[in-house]
């Protein structure tokens, strides 16, 4: 799995394991199923191990800022054509796996955010993120940010 060779980037980036202590579980607004946690600095080998991974053929990194870095990618047909039918989505602009990372200072440290979802384009305008909890998925992004130096909440 991708995410394994993200955890050995990061390993040998020198990133070392640090435990938060005193931290509310309530900390951030993460969508249910992200995985939140604080690192004492900001965490530019994470964001650059992320950014490294994400190149496969469907595959793109978007970073809109500093404090953000995503992984999109676009969906087999079947997959894509089913998520437009059940999601009413748009033929326009197709449905993208998006796996993101994403961070804010605070007094406590640097609260770094990891999520995944199907952000579907739709007829209407906008678009919605679609989640289907994976317990794996979860398990990994929270081994992630570890790696990273974190103690997730």
């Amino acid at each position: 799995m991708r995410w394994v060779v993200l955890t050995l980037v990061m390993a040998l980036a020198g990133c070392t394991e640090a435990v938060v202590s005193g931290v509310a579980a309530t900390a951030g607004d993460a969508a249910e199923g992200a995985q939140q946690a604080y690192i004492p600095a900001y965490p530019s080998n994470l964001f650059v191990a992320a950014a490294a991974i994400c190149d496969g053929p469907a595959q793109t990194v978007v970073q809109p800022s500093r404090n953000e870095v995503r992984c999109e990618s676009f969906q087999d047909t079947e997959s894509a054509a089913a998520l437009i039918l059940q999601f009413n989505g748009s033929v326009q602009a197709l449905p993208k796996f998006i796996i993101a990372f994403t961070g804010r200072d605070t007094s406590l440290g640097y609260l770094v955010t990891a999520d995944n979802y199907i952000r579907v384009p739709q007829r209407s305008g906008g678009a919605q993120q679609v989640r289907f909890p994976d317990l794996s998925v979860s398990n990994e992004l929270r081994a992630l940010l570890r790696a990273a130096g974190s103690q997730p909440l």
